[in-house]
């Protein structure tokens, strides 16, 4: 396979992927923008919203640096 079929393939499944996160990051920062600190920092704290942000952060990087390149 091409090394450019291979970057096209990447983008396409990294934005399958960042699609979800970013709805669900979108949703969850609508509901805490008004928040305290510390009901932020119980937000972040908790495992399902430790993980999904993680993932959201590691897939939009990957997505930036590939389109970038």
């Amino acid at each position: 396979m091409h090394v450019s079929t291979k970057k096209w393939l990447f983008i396409k499944i990294s934005s399958i992927f960042l699609i979800p996160s970013m709805t669900w990051f979108i949703i969850n920062f609508v509901k805490i923008y008004d928040n305290d600190y510390q009901s932020i920092v119980d937000f972040f704290s908790l495992q399902p919203s430790k993980i999904l942000f993680s993932v959201f952060v590691v897939i939009a990087y990957f997505f930036s640096a590939l389109t970038i390149t």
